[in-house]
């Protein structure tokens, strides 16, 4: 294995005119959040032999510091701009590019780029999330996204495709055994806007953002997917862990076979145990969001690499990217992480876990509105969510706006 990947990696270096071995004693900085000594985790093993075949093939040191996915934007928006130490190359989500630019913490990358042909072969999953007014600020290597798991023999007619469809089962009831209709995370964090309620809200004609970034939540058709969300927690359709607790309280209930679905992503394969080798046995299957009247969205991201501004060696950056983007390498590594290669893809032998997948984030998947103050207004917004969900008193509409003032008063 090490020896096919090594030779892959030097058949990449050539291809962008990077010559093995011709840059030995430079290194670069890279910043992840994955743990790359963990021999317990696929991913991290992936990333650690990658690294390890990288640095004999093209003579260039990783110095691997391991970031908190939630504090990476963060902290590389702070990094660029106090003048502090900025890493060569970066990990990121579509998400956070827009805050990323907005802050000047990312390096256009066309002219590093310029000569390869790799970059021509990737899908829209890259394009949506990397160019921004045609020019490329990122490169994305795996497409991931939200999705609904049901177990096939609680939902003999189908998962409910809308919401009346799925509160029907409060008066209806549930099968034996089986205490919630649904489990999800809707805690305290931007990650719930996403996965949960920004699908619906997009269905319900709704928006999170104008085109300047601002929030513009506050609306009535934001106000109807608080009521139904409302409605599922009342009604005991979905237990109050999922409003109170973190990612993986909401997995629990699913997990102990209390729930007869379970929204999570393509990822949750890799934290739930058994949930792939359920979906290709036919024992589980994959839904989209129930439909509010726009069509039925899910949540979509794509994972990838950035480059940022004031980094030490952007060429060893992209000689690593380059190497990174083998489509045989992309395709082991999206596997690996549960979701689609943006390169490589045509001519993969798919699982039927992996074709439900593909078909829900290329028929349903939904990118996010953006903002220069993505995270920072969606927790508030958040907050927020939360509270109207615990407390019924309080009037949706009025929370939402107050939410919006506060934000808009802080960063504009």
């Amino acid at each position: 294995m090490r020896k096919v990947l090594l030779f892959v990696l030097m058949a990449a270096l050539l291809m962008v005119g990077v010559a093995p071995l011709a840059a030995q004693g430079e290194s670069i900085t890279l910043w992840t959040s994955l743990d790359v000594t963990n021999t317990e985790e696929a991913r991290s093993v992936s990333l650690a032999e990658f690294i390890a075949s990288f640095e004999e093939s093209s003579g260039i040191t990783v110095n691997v510091e391991q970031v908190a996915w939630d504090q990476l934007t963060t902290r590389l928006a702070v990094a660029v701009t106090s003048g502090g130490d900025v890493p060569d190359i970066v990990e990121s989500g579509s998400q956070q590019i827009p805050q990323l630019l907005d802050a000047g913490a990312l390096t256009a990358m066309d002219d590093l780029l310029a000569g390869a042909e790799w970059p021509a072969q990737l899908t829209a999953g890259d394009t949506n999330a990397c160019v921004i007014d045609g020019v490329r600020y990122c490169v994305a290597h795996t497409v991931r996204g939200s999705m609904s798991y049901y177990r096939v023999s609680d939902f003999p007619d189908g998962f409910p495709s809308t919401p009346e469809a799925m509160l029907a089962y409060a008066e209806s009831g549930l099968p034996e055994g089986r205490e919630f209709l649904t489990t999800f995370f809707a805690g305290r964090s931007y990650g719930a806007i996403e996965l949960a309620w920004w699908p619906l809200i997009a269905s319900n004609g709704g928006s999170l953002f104008d085109e300047e970034g601002k929030p513009n939540w506050a609306s009535e058709e934001v106000a109807e997917v608080v009521e139904y969300g409302r409605a599922l927690l009342s009604n005991s359709l979905i237990p109050e862990v999922t409003v109170t607790g973190d990612f993986s309280d909401a997995e629990s209930p699913w997990i102990d076979d209390q729930s007869m679905a379970f929204g999570g992503g393509s990822w949750s394969a890799i934290f739930v145990p058994g949930l792939r080798d359920a979906v290709d046995a036919g024992e589980v299957m994959i839904a989209s969001n129930v439909d509010f009247g726009g069509g039925s969205f899910v949540f979509l991201n794509s994972e990838s690499w950035v480059i940022p501004t004031g980094a030490a060696n952007p060429e060893g950056a992209v000689a690593f990217i380059s190497a990174f983007m083998d489509p045989t390498f992309v395709a082991s590594w999206a596997e690996a992480n549960f979701g689609v290669p943006t390169i490589g893809a045509e001519g993969m032998e798919m699982s039927p876990f992996f074709v439900q997948v593909d078909s829900i984030l290329g028929t349903n998947g939904l990118y996010m509105q953006q903002s220069p103050y993505y995270v920072e207004s969606l927790d508030t917004l958040a907050i927020a969510w939360q509270e109207m969900l615990l407390d019924p008193s309080i009037n949706a509409l009025e929370r939402l706006q107050a939410a919006q003032d506060e934000v808009i008063q802080q960063y504009w």
